[in-house]
């Protein structure tokens, strides 16, 4: 199992759900939507509460998608943005360098050059003006004739900038989809999901998605066309990468962008972006993993424009380039990162920063554009909160990567004051900061951790849906699980654990053995990226036939010369911990000798489920066989590949049989040495102090 982690079952999100409500929903879902048995669980477990509601969310259309004027300054944004068509008055848009921002620019650019609107943009350059608004380039483009700013993904903390603007005339709409702080800019019409006591029905949009139902609301006002499929295409894209939630309207985009992008491709740009990058079949995490990171890149480098001109143009052998150029980008993004990555985690060892709640680097000139990739790098490593800070001439520019819990957002506003600029929200955020203020807020952000907490977010939980049997693993269920596609943040892919399942073999593959691989009795395959030293130090597990082990994991389908196999993608692997013998011995200690044990034993710290420690009649009575014909030699606790007891079980079997009269028994150097009492004395072991002790710690 990994550090710092514990296996988590979904709350039921219907557990107001009578037992009778419940099964009846569920029968509805297997009888009307054909599903299987163990979906309809999973799908009610996540909070879907009617058939027409699981048919909405197996089968996402437009008709998902809200009204725009739901929007409380739509309306007035709408009006204005026509009166600038009627008078030829210059449009700005003003975006910013990331996937989520160009993409923005790039849908609305695309959705007002079309229609006849004179229109320009400006995405400022992460290396030299920074993100947001910025006086210098509002100058110019005031200075251009522009009379309407149109900003997208940014603007919402931008009050002293919109000042500027109002001041010169400039009329400034904010489409933004960050959290709001302080007082609202002075803009002429907001939009944005966010605002304090918004009416909009959905609160998890991207920057693009803002800008999306800005196109849709000048569509519907204006009665003007525009390519749908193309907009939705960028709009997947954008969600993905800027990890907002798959839920609600953004599971719906992504779900029909994919679609479109798997049929026929209509952006030529994405087309492109697709074919270099070598992809036949979409999903979500190509979004996140493989499109995202190439967009991304040309903004942490400084060449966003190259994202507008991929979006936007049509000439399909300029596109290549364009997209060669990106993955190239990428790749230079890659080199740089790996470089910053093994600076930081030197400092983190040699310093010991790991042992901080929030660890908090720092380096000379590290490429500011690659230093928020740096941090999730090593959020992933220790799940600790993260902040990573490029010094340069007497500036900090630092980006944060949180940790589930934890609003590291907040953490920044408890010492905003100390910032020339920050912003962001809950789990990744930025700042700028004087280089002599940088240890004053590394203590003020640390002192907020412990002031609200933190500790007990450190531990990182892998939710699991249902615990299932290697034999369930199967097609239909494989099939069923890709309805629950596209997953991602808000929308996870359907995990299960599966308890002892029957291994045969183990061992490691990979260049440097750092990965593992398992076959399953069912002739089914596993694997487990990264968990190679697991097969290392467990050669105690592999001569007791691997018995305790558990796996969390995924179904994954594994084609290799056109031969498809059903194989389990492994997230997570451990012993549980009943199996474990020092374990086992402290647990059985606690329970004879506690009056209530659950007050002894914290279940929870030992990630131990109470239903585990159930003991059986049956299991009692084979203990008894055993210890019987074993009369003149001891017995390993580990009782080895071909008895499936558990160390636990074991001992608390043979404890049961000691307060029933019916043995004596002593443990040494981990054999267990008996002696049985002959006896014509019936015994009603089930209501033995012990087993009636055992019952109440798993019921309570």
């Amino acid at each position: 199992m990994s550090a710092n982690t514990k296996w988590i079952l979904r709350r039921n999100k219907n557990s107001h759900l009578s037992k009778s409500e419940y099964q009846s929903l569920k029968n509805q879902m297997t009888g009307e939507l054909k599903l299987g048995s163990r979906t309809a669980e999973i799908l009610i477990n996540r909070g879907l509460t009617s058939v027409v509601e699981t048919q909405r969310y197996l089968n996402p259309t437009l008709n998902d998608l809200h009204d725009p004027f739901l929007f409380d300054d739509m309306n007035k944004v709408v009006d204005r943005i026509a009166k600038a068509k009627e008078s030829s008055e210059k449009i700005c848009l003003y975006g910013d360098y990331d996937a989520d921002g160009t993409t923005g620019v790039s849908i609305l650019l695309n959705f007002l050059k079309s229609n006849g609107f004179d229109v320009s943009y400006f995405i400022p350059n992460r290396l030299i003006t920074g993100y947001g608004l910025h006086v210098d380039p509002l100058l110019e483009i005031i200075n251009r004739g522009v009379g309407l700013l149109i900003t997208v993904d940014n603007g919402i903390s931008a009050n002293e900038q919109i000042d500027f603007c109002n001041l010169h005339n400039l009329d400034v709409i904010v489409t933004d989809h960050h959290e709001c702080h302080g007082n609202l800019p002075a803009a002429f019409g907001i939009i944005n999901p966010k605002l304090p006591g918004s009416s909009y029905p959905f609160k998890e949009l991207c920057g693009a998605g803002v800008a999306f139902k800005l196109i849709q609301a000048l569509s519907i006002r204006l009665r003007l066309n525009y390519d749908l499929q193309s907009a939705v295409e960028c709009v997947a894209l954008a969600t993905v990468a800027d990890l907002v939630p798959l839920q609600n309207e953004n599971r719906s985009l992504v779900s029909l962008g994919l679609e479109y992008l798997n049929a026929d491709p209509r952006n030529p740009g994405i087309r492109a972006l697709i074919e270099v990058s070598e992809l036949t079949q979409l999903k979500a995490w190509h979004f996140g993993f493989v499109l995202g990171p190439k967009i991304n890149a040309a903004g942490r480098l400084g060449e966003a424009d190259r994202i507008v001109d991929l979006l936007t143009g049509s000439d399909s052998l300029k596109l290549r380039e364009l997209a060669e150029f990106l993955s190239e980008e990428n790749r230079k993004r890659q080199d740089l990162e790996s470089d910053i990555l093994t600076d930081a985690l030197a400092q983190v060892e040699s310093q010991e920063l790991f042992k901080d709640d929030i660890i908090i680097v720092a380096g000379e000139n590290w490429h500011s554009g690659v230093i928020g990739i740096v941090a999730s790098r090593i959020q992933e490593k220790y799940y600790r909160p993260v902040i990573v800070i490029s010094v340069a001439e007497e500036v900090g520019k630092a980006s944060c990567r949180s940790i589930e819990g934890f609003n590291i957002f907040e953490a920044l506003k408890s010492c905003g004051e100390y910032f020339s600029s920050y912003g962001g929200h809950e789990q990744a955020a930025g700042f700028s900061v004087k280089a002599e203020n940088i240890d004053t807020i590394t203590e003020k952000i640390k002192n907020y951790g412990e002031t609200v907490g933190i500790k007990k977010h450190l531990i990182k939980k892998i939710p699991y849906d249902a615990i299932i049997e290697s034999r369930e693993v199967t097609w239909e269920l494989f099939n069923d699980c890709s309805d629950f596609e596209p997953c991602g943040i808000g929308n996870p892919g359907v995990q299960f654990v599966i308890n002892n399942p029957e291994i045969v073999s183990m061992g490691t593959m990979g260049k440097d053995n750092n990965h593992l691989r398992l076959s399953l009795k069912s002739d089914l395959r596993g694997v487990a990226f990264g968990f190679g030293d697991f097969y290392n130090g467990q050669s105690e597990l592999a001569a007791n036939g691997y018995q305790g082990v558990e796996l969390l994991c995924r179904l994954d389908a594994n084609e290799y010369r056109g031969d498809k196999t059903l194989q389990l993608l492994i997230k997570d692997i451990r012993q549980n911990p009943i199996w474990d013998s020092e374990t086992a011995m402290f647990l059985v200690k606690a329970i004879v000798r506690s009056e209530n044990p659950k007050q002894e034993i914290d279940l929870v710290t030992h990630d131990i489920n109470p239903g585990d420690l159930c003991l059986l009649r049956d299991t009692i009575k084979d203990v008894y066989v055993l210890l019987n014909n074993s009369r003149t030699s001891g017995i390993p606790i580990q009782l080895g590949k071909k008895i499936a007891i558990s160390p636990f079980h074991f001992l608390m079997a043979c404890e049961t049989l000691r307060e029933a009269g019916l043995i004596a028994y002593r443990v040494k150097n981990g054999l267990v040495f008996s002696k049985i009492i002959e006896t014509r004395e019936k015994k009603d072991i089930q209501n033995t102090k012990l087993m009636i002790k055992l019952g109440k710690m798993i019921s309570e």
